[in-house]
């Protein structure tokens, strides 16, 4: 199959680039798409070096799925153009998420709304926001177990979720820790956590709490009967997405049954020592999501808490989407 990756010269388009090399089914090299300013980039793919093109409607011509990594606005211009092109788009970005039409996919849960590519017909499919992704994936066996009804969460993200601009910000900041520098993050993150992710909403929370609140219920299936909180917060890591999560279930919690049922989901590490953990140094590189810091609430057998680490590039971002990907092309997973 032919594949198209717009955004190409980012974190994330990069690295869907390196998974690539291992698809059996990219059949020839991939169309390299970016802005004007990152056209005639070379980027290497299987030990050859592809030129970056700016992006054009005639590009999408003969694709059957495109990756996409550039941002809501480039989403939302050139996603129906692919699309109308009979390409299969995967966009990374939030412009589709919580379109009505628009699938929003972890594989592990909800593969199955996924069509085959190939059969002349397009369309556009969300990658889900990077933190909501591992959160989803520890929430789900927990749910099909224990009915969950409340997810609270407090997020501590990597620097990479912000993109290159934003690790060349905390890299600055560490060569001068005087710096006030702040142009990406609204306050300095080195040495500091800042509880301010996206945009101020009216009602006193960020852009990233409510997207978590919002497509951790798609994902699921779920409504309003699904009540969930999010504190997201920046903290100077480079790589690795951690979560502190709580939920609260209709069933009474069975830790030995909790940590069975995560570790029989696909795409899951658990550790059932309830001192037991990784962290994002521990899990940068890693394709899975690692739950850790089982236990239940002393005065409320009903809660469950519990430590959640991935990789925000991978799982979080490029990985999901070369599984969605996999699934477009036809390959079974898990």
């Amino acid at each position: 199959m032919k594949v198209a990756v717009l955004g190409a010269t980012g974190l994330v388009g990069r690295t869907m680039l390196k998974l690539l090399e291992d698809r059996a089914w990219v059949s020839c090299d991939p169309v390299l798409l970016s802005s004007a300013r990152g056209a005639g980039s070379k980027l290497e793919f299987a030990g050859r070096q592809l030129e970056c093109k700016e992006v054009s409607a005639e590009d999408f011509q003969g694709v059957d799925i495109a990756l996409f990594s550039a941002g809501g606005d480039p989403s939302r211009t050139w996603g129906p153009v692919a699309a109308e092109a009979g390409a299969w788009v995967v966009d990374n970005s939030s412009a589709w998420r919580m379109d009505v039409g628009v699938p929003l996919i972890v594989p592990e849960i909800n593969g199955r709304l996924i069509k085959k590519a190939g059969q002349g017909e397009g369309g556009i499919i969300a990658n889900p926001n990077c933190s909501t992704i591992q959160i989803a994936m520890a929430v789900a066996p927990l749910d099909q177990v224990f009915d969950v009804s409340e997810a609270h969460v407090t997020t501590l993200q990597a620097v990479s979720g912000g993109g290159q601009n934003a690790v060349a910000e905390l890299e600055q900041q560490e060569k001068n820790p005087t710096s006030e520098m702040n142009e990406i993050f609204p306050r300095p993150i080195f040495r500091n956590a800042i509880p301010a992710i996206g945009a101020a909403l009216p009602d006193g929370s960020y852009e990233e709490e409510e997207k978590v609140v919002r497509e951790l219920r798609k994902i699921l299936g779920r409504k309003d009967d699904l009540a969930v909180t999010c504190t997201a917060t920046r903290v100077p890591v480079v790589t690795g997405h951690s979560a502190s999560v709580r939920l609260v279930c209709e069933k009474p919690i069975d830790l030995a049954k909790a940590a069975e049922a995560l570790a029989n989901f696909p795409g899951v590490e658990v550790d059932a020592n309830p001192h037991g953990y990784l962290t994002p140094r521990e899990i940068e590189g890693q394709t899975t999501v690692h739950v850790g810091r089982l236990r239940v609430e002393k005065t409320n057998p009903h809660a469950i808490m519990l430590w959640v680490v991935a990789d925000n590039l991978l799982k979080g971002a490029a990985w999901n989407a070369v599984q969605i990907a996999d699934l477009l092309a036809g390959e079974s997973q898990p």
